[in-house]
């Protein structure tokens, strides 16, 4: 069902290795961060309550380390079809009907992405030179992830238009 890694030639076989790409930096991104902050939250317990030198830059670390890992996940599940969906009444409907629909989403998603692009840039690039908390560094480090996230968006919404087998789900499902 669908086309198959081999199927898809020339530039949407070009695109597809970019997204691959792009894919494999974000879930890199996603489980650095997520094992980052494990460690730091440890390190952090270890020193507040063995050492009594509590560190004053782990909550904010562990923030902007949440804020990356939730918005490239956010793009890799878009990309693999596997963000939240309730899909009852679309499935009862009449296949053209449910193609419509789909088309519209995604329609949807690209304004989503055009938008955090956009607007994330906006926030990222008017707070580059401020600093907050303990390690006084820029809000950036963490606004920026909105605009990774929307170029992903983006960029993956342009797969689906090239590569009809990334408009399917892909990877495990559990219900």
């Amino acid at each position: 069902m669908g086309t198959s890694v081999t199927d898809v030639t020339g530039f949407a076989a070009q695109w597809r290795r970019l997204c691959d790409g792009l894919d494999w930096i974000s879930r890199v991104i996603v489980g650095g961060a997520i094992a980052a902050i494990v460690t730091i939250t440890i390190v952090a317990v270890w020193y507040r309550y063995v050492l009594n030198a509590p560190l004053s830059w782990t909550e904010q670390v562990c923030r902007i380390l949440f804020v990356w890992s939730v918005f490239a996940g956010a793009a890799v599940l878009y990309r693999q079809m596997l963000h939240i969906i309730i899909d009852m009444f679309v499935l009862m409907m009449p296949k053209p009907v449910q193609n419509m629909l789909f088309w519209i989403n995604q329609g949807l998603m690209l304004l989503v992405g055009i938008l955090m692009l956009a607007y994330g840039l906006q926030i990222t690039i008017g707070t580059w030179d401020q600093t907050f908390g303990a390690l006084e560094i820029t809000p950036a480090s963490f606004y920026s992830a909105a605009p990774y996230c929307g170029a992903l968006i983006i960029l993956f919404w342009v797969e689906k238009l090239l590569d009809p087998a990334k408009r399917v789900p892909s990877g495990e499902i559990h219900l």
